[in-house]
């Protein structure tokens, strides 16, 4: 039976009962240290190693299942350099640590994730990154239903039986705000969303608006087609609030015939009626208006993925991604945005994928790369010990050993000084 150390040194966790951060104890893997330009993949994307608090949620993986969650980092130590930093520098690398920090490897010949000291790195010609990992399954969005997401809009829900037949079926307390003989039964978002069940099983037909004279539009949608309407809209859409007149134009701008009969093809699917030209959809809602901002943000440069997204599995995940790369990215799966939130966000999808997060930004616009890879390292060629005074950073993360960090864009799984 292996001792704790052992285990640790070998790549395992050991195994400790999850405690409050204020009680857990520290488990010393090496003393090492990052470089203050390191930054570190979190929740709210990259964040400077010098930035970062003790509560922060990183992205941790388990060398030994290479099963990745969200940790909490649970203290963060400045410390004074010897010196010297080791430097591992490639296309898609960027790491300066202390000459004892822990460096996680793999070779062609053997998978299993191991460690070297980076001033041992020598002792090996080639090495291979961690460039494969799990994440846990999430839940999968069969139907999604907007009231959920959004008030200040009316219920119409109309029945092929007489009114007077309809109200009595309701429960009490169910009142419409009005009736009518076209529309039928109005009910306020409130009202709708305590008796929702009992006005869907009674009606015949169900919609939604903002209020009288705005069109009726439908409320509930498969996971998979409201997912891609919210990527074309992330990546080609735009409101606009008319000040002339009581409602929103919601707008899909796309010029590319396959896109365009894709998203035709949705918006049928959806139920929803659009105006189009040769350049782009339309159709007006300030209920559309109002949840598309809500979720995903307003203009090009305050987009932003939608909160549910980090609950979904992979593959929704993965349809997400493909709609926006079909709409502001190029062939070789590079993404394009001018938010610095969707830029995050897209870096944090990416890394849910199974993708290093790599990035770029020229002129105020950010390069997402999306592409998957097999990379490594050759010890005599990227492998450099470089004199440096600044002062190291040692992070102490819950449970796993390894996250994924780096600098200038580029980043790799890279172990942390301490467990708890």
């Amino acid at each position: 039976m292996k001792s704790k150390n052992e285990a640790v040194q070998d790549g395992e966790e050991p195994n400790r009962e999850i405690r409050p951060l204020s009680e857990r104890s520290r488990v010393k893997l090496s003393n090492g240290g990052f470089t203050p330009g390191t930054k570190v993949m979190t929740t709210e994307g990259p964040v400077g190693v010098t930035n970062l608090s003790v509560g922060n949620q990183v992205y941790a993986l388990n060398p030994t299942s290479r099963v990745i969650k969200q940790k909490p980092v649970t203290a963060i130590k400045a410390i004074p350099n010897d010196g010297k930093v080791v430097t591992i520098e490639t296309r898609r690398a960027d790491i300066h640590v202390a000459t004892d920090h822990r460096i996680p490897f793999r070779t062609e010949a053997n998978h299993k994730i191991r460690f070297q000291r980076a001033s041992d790195l020598a002792e090996r010609r080639y090495y291979k990154f961690i460039n494969s990992w799990q994440t846990l399954p999430g839940r999968r969005l069969k139907l999604v239903d907007i009231t959920d997401y959004i008030d200040g809009y009316e219920v119409c829900a109309s029945a092929d039986v007489h009114g007077h037949t309809f109200r009595a079926a309701l429960p009490a307390g169910c009142e419409p705000v009005r009736n009518n003989g076209h529309t039928g039964h109005h009910f306020d978002a409130h009202t709708f969303k305590q008796f929702q069940a009992a006005i869907e099983a009674e009606a015949d037909k169900v919609t939604i608006r903002t209020g009288p004279n705005h069109h009726r539009r439908p409320y509930q949608f498969s996971g998979d087609d409201f997912i891609e309407f919210l990527g074309w809209y992330i990546t080609e859409g735009s409101i606009y609030w008319s000040t002339s007149s009581d409602t929103a134009q919601v707008k899909l701008a796309q010029e590319t015939e396959p896109h365009r009969q894709s998203i035709a093809s949705l918006f049928d699917r959806m139920g929803l009626e659009v105006h189009s030209n040769d350049r782009r959809f339309a159709f007006g809602s300030k209920v559309f208006g109002r949840l598309l901002e809500d979720l995903c943000g307003a203009g090009s440069k305050n987009k932003h993925l939608p909160n549910f997204v980090w609950n979904l599995p992979q593959e929704q995940q993965q349809l997400l991604l493909d709609v926006l790369i079909a709409g502001d990215g190029n062939e070789r799966q590079t993404y394009y945005t001018a938010s610095s939130r969707l830029a995050d966000d897209l870096l944090r999808l990416c890394l849910e994928l199974g993708i290093k997060p790599r990035y770029t930004r020229r002129r105020g616009i950010w390069q997402i790369y999306n592409r998957k890879v097999n990379d490594g390292f050759q010890s005599a060629e990227h492998v450099r010990q470089t004199k440096s005074e600044s002062d190291l950073y040692q992070l102490t993360v819950a449970d796993y050993s390894v996250i994924m960090a780096g600098r200038n864009g580029k980043f790799q799984w890279v172990g942390v000084s301490s467990l708890s």
